[in-house]
């Protein structure tokens, strides 16, 4: 290989067939990325489980090497292929407080996976939730103790390593503590290196030991450590993760397009930057192009060597080596059947037969139904009083922030189902205003909120305009339970002013299938 052909192969850019009507210049400039280009594979963002895997692999049969297909999974495939498994948040798989249904969790995952074409999967974070206001990570951690984090990461780890997919734990040394969101800008841990040790590095140590194949840098600065972000830092990202640690997998940069890096070096500076400190695959460049130029000049500067350009890519060919050596899962699935078999039957009541199927749904659906979480009143009382209320006296609502246009189809199926002729109202905060003197006259109130942590947003939870709405709401209605599809820590007032509270952490659809279910007592 010449210099720019190995550059070439250390960067992943994006690959999507989800918007129909740019699919033709999307497929050429995947085409280029692949044949002119060369670089070493993607990361897959939407599309679907018919058309998907039969673009992925016209991209391998275009290329002259193996491809490192890559995806964000956290809450399964289904977050980014319609038709497959979708799974509540990770923070409420935490929230069942068994590591058992992480592992079912990355075992579905896994199969879903290798189906579509992806052989390494962006996940699971290993973040520890520290920080109420984090706009980016919340509901995505398992949870805010490091140990119990650390237990419910190397399951799902070695789950997805049992149907033959390599995971990658993020956002490494921590993204949980932070305050901003490195899609906009560069947050800061401001904490001592003890704290990060007790806390931050807990749960990537145990999947070290666990094995996991892959670890992915954050866009985070951490003074006790180094100036600047960790992708960036040789202290960090070989002192501490390859010496101190003895990590010895692929290092993935996160999005090299995010502000935490992006505001301060261009493509091809950052790409030098981050293979000086030690990583090993450089994620989305804004310039795919411009990052092989950096990289070459490097090279032929004498700022880099070949040789660390052949160390990534040994690396790399490690993994796929490794990826290629599993069995692609079939039906039945016997060695991921009887695993699950033996870690959900006395939830789920399987057997081997029949586990695969309709249980990979059963698997999210139990996770939800078990992390439903009661932060005011409890199941007997909430159920008898619903029960008391006439469906035609009873008010609906739903609310969520701008731009964050959730599918309420299941809540709605839900709650019509049990209430029939009641009448859900949804409404937008800051668009518009809620029918309150007709909610003012029903005997009692549903109150579905809605938020979803989203990159470049920028806050932690509903914002202030959705929780005015909902304050106004609560203060109308004589007896209100709500459904907050959003972490606990976000529900501020809610916890005073509700009859009733149910945090459902994520708007998935078996979070809203479980919260409705939960509160009529099911």
């Amino acid at each position: 290989m010449t210099i720019r052909q190995k550059a070439a192969r250390l960067i992943l850019t994006h690959i999507s067939d989800r918007a129909w009507d740019d699919f033709g210049d999307e497929c050429r400039r995947l085409e280029r990325d692949v044949e002119e280009l060369g670089v070493g594979g993607f990361c897959l963002f939407g599309g679907n489980v018919d058309r998907t895997p039969r673009l992925i692999e016209s991209m391998r049969d275009l290329a002259d090497h193996r491809l490192l297909v890559a995806s964000d999974l956290e809450r399964g495939v289904g977050q980014q292929l319609e038709g497959a498994t979708v799974f509540p948040s990770l923070m409420m798989c935490g929230a069942t407080g068994d590591p058992n249904l992480a592992f079912a969790q990355g075992c579905v995952t896994a199969v879903e996976a290798r189906a579509a074409g992806i052989n390494l999967v962006f996940a699971p974070v290993a973040d520890v939730h520290s920080e109420d206001t984090n706009p980016i990570i919340g509901v995505r951690a398992f949870g805010s103790e490091p140990d119990m984090v650390a237990a419910f990461v190397t399951a799902f780890v070695r789950g997805l390593e049992r149907g033959g997919v390599a995971g990658t734990v993020k956002h490494f040394p921590g993204h949980g503590d932070t305050q901003r969101d490195s899609h906009i800008e560069l947050p800061v841990v401001d904490v001592d290196r003890a704290m990060l040790e007790s806390r931050e590095l807990v749960p990537f140590r145990a999947a070290f030991e666990e094995g996991v194949k892959a670890v992915m840098t954050a866009h985070v600065e951490y003074p006790a450590l180094d100036e600047g972000p960790a992708t960036l830092s040789r202290v960090i990202t070989t002192d501490l993760l390859r010496t101190d640690l003895g990590f010895g997998g692929l290092v993935v940069t996160d999005a090299l397009l995010m502000g935490g890096i992006a505001e301060l070096h261009g493509p091809g500076e950052a790409a030098v930057r981050a293979l000086e400190a030690g990583v090993d695959v450089l994620l989305m460049p804004s310039d795919a192009e411009a990052a092989i130029d950096g990289v070459v000049g490097a090279v032929e500067s004498g700022r880099l060597t070949v040789e660390r350009l052949d160390a990534s890519i040994a690396r790399i060919e490690e993994l796929l080596d490794w990826s290629d050596a599993c069995p692609m899962p079939e039906p039945p699935y016997d060695v991921l059947s009887r695993a699950l078999a033996d870690t959900l039957r006395c939830h789920l009541d399987g057997t081997e037969d029949d586990l695969w199927g309709e249980s990979r749904s059963r698997v999210a659906a139990e996770i939800a139904k078990r992390g439903v979480t009661w932060l005011r009143g409890d199941p007997a009382t909430a159920a008898a009083g619903l029960a008391a209320c006439d469906p035609a006296t009873m008010a609906l609502v739903a609310i969520r922030d701008p731009k964050q246009l959730d599918n309420i189809v299941w809540l709605r199926s839900e709650l019509e189902s049990r209430l029939p002729g009641a009448r859900l109202v949804t409404a937008t905060a800051g668009e518009g205003k809620l029918p309150l003197d007709d909610i003012a006259k029903a005997e009692c109130c549903i109150l579905a909120l809605f938020d979803e942590v989203a990159a470049w947003k920028g806050h932690a939870g509903p914002g202030s305009e959705a929780h005015d709405m909902a304050a106004q709401l609560l203060a109308a209605v004589p007896k209100a339970a709500v459904l907050l599809f959003a972490g606990p820590h976000t529900a501020g007032m809610l916890c005073e002013a509700a009859d009733t509270l149910i945090c459902c952490y994520d708007g998935s659809p078996p979070a809203q299938i479980a919260g409705v279910r939960a509160l009529f007592g099911d």
